[in-house]
């Protein structure tokens, strides 16, 4: 540590009076992972006790408990690029906040553009500094950099609460900025090309907290539905069937988080595979024990999110340094990247329609869940696109497979294969009449079944068109949905 730092060490209540009502914050974090506690737990304090505080908040991508803490004291004005937690999607809903949504792979050129405004604070976890002063990541490393870069001042959080064996997981490598961006030399998941910590100039610190608290869950693994397992089944029954299309070695795979992105590793777990590979935004426990058991050669990813018994795991792994890489965000959602590997992206969504158009965002094309993220990076540039989705949702009440999608984040030009419980359909070199025809027939419920059909004929009848739609008998199914609560209609 340098010595023009030990002034600067203070609690977390006074690093947190540099933040003031109105100012605009970036806080360190990436998928889920990685973020600062101490300072935003006392922004929480000053606000109940009667502050007017009034933020924007910044970060690489979705942190929820950033979101979900401050959003409870309504602290957030202003948030970009995603939000998070189910409080604040309501307070962006009403009106209350303002969401500027963002697709990951533009958050370096938007940060250095400073097209959010002016950074007064960003407020960084770290687990240290090194002998060259490069401030050490915790479990993401994400937009940091850009972060570190673009803001006004910088408040550390020194975090002693991880485990040891995140030292050396980093790899932060910098593209630099037009017109001197350079090529992204990779080509591999896990080689190293960067550095191990961010360059931060010690001038721009304005405070250092000592923290000790803890990242690591309980236990994160989600609760599994049948219909999740069966399509990661066919998943896996698909990959098999291509596998002799990439000549005996299977590409790295990109998956999310949640319940479909769990089944799709418990599936690979099981499945004949081996040496599996991950190029991931950010990855859950699933993967991780998919690499701790060794079924995984390979994980890159910009952030990772631990439980206890996959902190175990990887604290007895010996070669950890070597299979597993923690990137910044310009290269785990590289278009360049990601197409070199031949990626296969995994994705899920709220809706598919019968085409292949994927909306992930909003219910109903007008209410935000969380925002879209990195997967439609992923499913644009991948050498082979799957959507993985159930069929219908709500107990049956809403199908998941829709004439025309409410709000569109995934073209139906980047979806290769759609999968769901029922099947699979590969859309790959078909026509927009016949790529309808197989997600009807091998993705969709019985009694929407009949319904899609009834639908495509009167499409192909009243609009004989390449890509035939009725907008309103599409969204009859959303209003149908609204005053009977169901998606089921009486077929003429």
């Amino acid at each position: 540590m340098s010595d023009s730092l030990k002034h600067k060490y203070m609690d977390a209540e006074h690093a947190a009076a540099f933040i003031t009502d109105g100012m605009t914050i970036a806080v360190s974090g990436y998928s889920m992972a990685g973020y600062p506690k101490a300072v935003l737990q006392q922004l929480v304090q000053r606000k109940r006790e009667g502050d007017p505080l009034k933020l924007n908040v910044i970060s690489g991508a979705n942190i929820p408990w950033v979101d979900e803490l401050l959003s409870a004291e309504d602290i957030i004005a202003q948030r970009a690029p995603m939000c998070a937690h189910r409080n604040l999607s309501r307070q962006v809903n009403s009106a209350q906040v303002i969401l500027s949504e963002q697709q990951m792979c533009d958050m370096p050129s938007l940060l250095q553009k400073k097209k959010f405004g002016p950074i007064d604070v960003a407020v960084i976890e770290a687990l240290g500094f090194d002998a060259q002063g490069r401030l050490i990541p915790t479990t993401s490393v994400g937009m940091t950099q850009h972060l570190i870069d673009t803001a006004d001042a910088i408040i550390v959080e020194i975090n002693s609460g991880y485990p040891n064996y995140l030292q050396g997981l980093h790899d932060i490598y910098h593209v630099g900025v037009y017109p001197h961006r350079k090529p992204i030399p990779l080509e591999a998941p896990a080689q190293r090309i960067g550095d191990t910590g961010f360059v931060i100039d010690p001038d721009s610190i304005i405070g250092i907290v000592e923290t000790n608290i803890s990242e690591v869950h309980k236990q994160s693994q989600v609760r599994l539905s049948e219909e999740s397992e069966a399509a990661a089944a066919h998943l896996c029954a698909f990959l098999e069937q291509e596998y002799a299309s990439w000549q005996g070695k299977l590409p790295p795979i990109q998956s999310g988080f949640g319940m479909i992105a769990d089944a799709v590793a418990k599936a690979l777990g099981s499945s004949s595979f081996h040496d599996l590979e991950f190029f991931c935004g950010g990855v859950s426990p699933a993967i991780l024990q998919l690499l701790a058991s060794g079924k995984a050669a390979a994980v890159s990813t910009g952030g990772i999110v631990l439980d206890e018994p996959t902190d175990v795991l990887l604290s007895g792994m010996s070669d950890l340094a070597q299979r597993l890489v923690i990137r910044n965000g310009d290269i785990t959602n590289s278009a360049e990247i990601v197409s070199r590997l031949a990626v296969i992206a995994v994705n899920t969504g709220i809706e598919v329609d019968i085409y292949g158009n994927v909306n992930a965002s909003h219910i109903a094309g007008s209410t935000v869940v969380n925002g879209i993220g990195g997967g439609a990076d992923f499913a644009h540039n991948a050498d082979l696109s799957v959507v993985l989705i159930p069929s219908t949702a709500k107990g049956g009440a809403i199908s998941s497979i829709v004439p025309m999608v409410a709000h569109q984040d995934i073209c139906e030009h980047d979806v290769d294969v759609l999968i769901t419980e029922h099947g699979v359909a590969d859309l790959r070199g078909l026509s927009d009449h016949q790529r309808s025809e197989a997600i009807i027939e091998h993705c969709t419920a019985g009694v929407y079944q009949k319904q899609l059909r009834a639908y495509r004929q009167s499409a192909n009848n009243l609009c004989a068109n390449h890509h035939p739609q009725l907008p309103d008998q599409a969204f009859a199914w959303y209003r149908n949905l609204k005053e009977k609560k169901t998606m089921i209609q009486e077929l003429a």
